[in-house]
């Protein structure tokens, strides 16, 4: 007879929001982070493996990165863009004691971005890629977890295309945009 024991499950489910920034000095120096000084928010959840000292996080958020200025000559204009992230992180404890537990991480996110200007959304690509580098803290209170973390997300494909219409004119970008980052992000798990 086969007797199966109860395991402690590692792997936990948990939901994180917060605000992003289009550098650190807009959270650093004389300003401090504020959602006045927010480009846009993101909110997801989040599956962690959580185990120590090596951890995978899998997770899927909506960043909405607020307007988006584009030097375009005559036509140059704000638009609205927001993403739908799907990041793959690997965290590593560097400070793991018992009710805190500092972190490092990092990982590749693939994106879809989007925008309500159907004529911008037109110029976007289907999906971009781009890379994560952060660090936090997980800090243990009870039976919830919150985990506070600063992350920086450097964009590796563009996130236009080569070549793309706006009111009847062709363009062509000589520049390589990509969407770059701070983030300033508070996750919880139950």
């Amino acid at each position: 007879m086969l007797v199966f024991m109860p395991q402690r499950a590692d792997a936990q489910l948990g939901v994180a929001a917060g605000l992003n920034f289009e550098s650190l000095t807009d959270i650093s120096g004389s300003r401090s982070a504020t959602y006045d000084n927010a480009s846009g928010y993101h909110f997801g959840v989040f599956f962690d493996t959580d185990s120590s000292p090596l951890a995978l996080r899998l997770g899927a958020y909506y960043r909405d990165m607020g307007e988006v200025e584009l030097d375009l000559g005559e036509f140059g204009q704000a638009f609205d863009l927001s993403l739908l992230d799907v990041a793959v992180d690997v965290r590593f404890a560097v400070l793991p004691l018992p009710l805190v537990k500092a972190f490092v991480s990092a990982g590749p996110v693939v994106s879809f971005p989007s925008s309500s200007n159907d004529e911008y959304k037109e110029s976007l690509q289907s999906t971009t890629v781009s890379g994560n580098v952060g660090g936090g803290l997980a800090i243990s209170l009870g039976g919830l977890t919150l985990i506070p973390e600063l992350r920086y997300s450097i964009g590796v494909s563009r996130f236009m295309k080569d070549e793309f219409s706006i009111r009847g004119i062709e363009f062509v970008t000589d520049d390589v945009q990509r969407s770059n980052s701070v983030m300033l992000r508070l996750g919880i798990v139950l």
